[in-house]
């Protein structure tokens, strides 16, 4: 009996010693807010990640200003080509092979133009400590004039990622808003770029302006900047990879499964949840009325080819409502569309989601619809509500995307 109590009490030391190691190990790389729960992997990523954003494309001039000392070089060999003092207002164009620019100004004896830089390749601009200004957005990144054919050009700004995000957040939230609201927002929308960067690796660019809105780089709020800060390199991920965190303004009741949408993977964290907490949105409840002709010019438009439009119905409703295809029966036939692409078609400001009904009205068709906006990922005014009733900025993300986990990488 004594041999038997001995070695039942060392394998019961032994318990103990493997469940305060795994503890100990797992206290290591979480955070120290057991709530939060972030696993800390600071060092994964050496440096803060820096990222090309699309600014403007395949565009024939636009006005420029940039405050004071900037630099031009080579983007692609980073060989220097000139400094200079500042820039007025003008406007920048390409033509002949060089970026030139004219004043804003109607004397035309002073309204002559000069040379800016020779277009031998892509051109980065730097105003060290100042800004560039393009019409009426201000960067404080690299500017990065992109020479296309027919003398147009497009223009990216290169900035790392911390001060790219505080111009997200001014763009797609009020910045009044519950600070709990604003940091699930900042969390949803580094994880979203963050994934754009790492699938898109060494393409031009990362990021499109138009899928964010963007507000510019320069001069942010600083509640906005103090929010980023927060959560300084925290990403969510799922089976500890990173994922698209789509989000949108208004779910209209339930968020949307990501491959009726967007015909992508399915994956736990953007399969749709109830959400119940965006009612008090102005786009909860939504009903627009469109002449056949205006929908028929439209599509046309798009290069998606109708004749007189008899009917249209929805196919494939998803768990949020959201449908996912379009059937067109026309004079010409049928034919079907993506459902988020006939949105865009008709336009986001006519059609404020695809979760709608149709009736035929006359020559007209009444679309009687929910939410605003793909209805994927996080509802921004859900968002917020939860973060009035007390809600974290942790527990908010782990609502609208289940099983995820937050990691600090950087």
């Amino acid at each position: 009996m004594p041999i038997i109590n001995s070695k039942i009490r060392y394998a019961f030391g032994c318990l103990i010693f493997v469940v305060f190691l795994v503890a100990s190990l797992v206290s290591c790389i979480n955070s120290n807010n057991s709530a939060e729960n972030v696993y800390r992997y600071d060092s994964y990523l050496k440096t803060t990640p820096e990222i090309r954003v699309l600014l403007h494309d395949n565009i024939e001039e636009i006005q420029i200003e940039i405050s004071k000392p900037y630099s031009i070089s080579n983007f692609n060999n980073h060989e220097k080509l000139a400094d200079k003092a500042g820039l007025k207002k003008s406007v920048l164009y390409l033509k002949a092979g060089d970026f030139r620019t004219r004043p804003l100004t109607s004397d035309t004896a002073h309204n002559a133009p000069t040379t800016f830089v020779k277009a031998n390749g892509n051109i980065s601009i730097f105003a060290n400590n100042g800004y560039v200004k393009l019409n009426n957005s201000t960067y404080s990144g690299k500017v990065i004039l992109i020479p296309k054919d027919d003398d147009k050009f497009s223009i990216l700004e290169e900035i790392g990622i911390e001060g790219f995000l505080p111009g997200v957040v001014e763009g797609e939230m009020p910045i009044m808003w519950n600070n709990d609201a604003l940091q699930a927002q900042v969390i949803a929308v580094r994880t979203y770029v963050l994934y754009k960067r790492k699938i898109k690796g060494n393409a031009l660019y990362h990021i499109n302006k138009l899928d964010l809105a963007y507000k510019g780089s320069y001069m942010n709020q600083s509640k906005s900047k103090e929010i980023v800060d927060k959560t300084r390199g925290t990403v969510m991920v799922y089976d500890w990879n990173l994922f698209p965190g789509y989000f949108h303004s208004t779910c209209g009741g339930h968020t949307e499964d990501i491959n009726l949408v967007f015909n992508l993977r399915s994956i736990p964290p953007l399969s749709g949840v109830e959400c119940g907490y965006c009612n008090n949105s102005k786009y909860y409840i939504w009903k627009k009325k469109l002449g056949s002709n205006v929908i028929q010019r439209s599509l046309n438009a798009a290069n998606t080819k109708v004749k007189k439009i008899r009917k249209i119905s929805t196919e494939q409703i998803g768990p949020g409502g959201h449908c996912s295809t379009i059937k067109i029966v026309h004079a010409g036939g049928t034919k079907r569309v993506n459902a988020n692409d006939f949105r865009l078609m008709i336009g986001p400001n006519n059609l404020r989601s695809t979760s709608f009904s149709i009736k035929k009205s006359g020559s007209s068709f009444i679309f009687d619809g929910s939410g605003w906006g793909h209805g994927v990922g996080l509802c921004q005014y859900g968002t917020q509500n939860m973060a009035k009733l007390g809600f974290r900025w942790y527990e908010i993300l782990r609502h609208y995307y289940p099983e995820i986990d937050l990691v600090k990488i950087y």
